[in-house]
């Protein structure tokens, strides 16, 4: 449309962005599945490494742990909530982010 063109020489504003599309569930399970993984043998691997290298037995199981520690805190931090949906309101959620329940007087529901 003409009247959305800016001026000449004026700056275009951007389309708002689309948030991000969340996958299918399978999407979602191999995705956390290869997370776990891809920790366990990046992070064991460089355990290895080191034990090869410095001739010992303890850093290849630290490495394991160490990874496995790191990919869940990813997962979590990356699926750990539900998707938000559009036009709620933040405001009725307690700090914790559980959603509050309504408040009663005794007798009435």
């Amino acid at each position: 449309m003409a009247e959305d063109d800016p001026a000449r020489g004026e700056p275009r504003s951007r389309p708002a962005r689309p948030a991000a599309p969340r996958g299918s569930g399978a999407e979602t399970g191999y995705a956390v599945i290869g997370t776990m993984i891809s920790g366990m043998a990046v992070w064991g691997g460089a355990g290895w490494l080191l034990d090869r290298w410095l001739d010992t037995r303890v850093f290849l199981p630290v490495g394991i742990i160490l990874g496995i520690s790191v990919a869940i805190y990813l997962v979590v931090k990356r699926y750990g909530g539900p998707p938000p949906t559009p036009g709620a309101s933040d405001t009725s959620t307690t700090p914790g982010g559980r959603r509050s329940r309504p408040r009663t007087q005794k007798g009435q529901r």
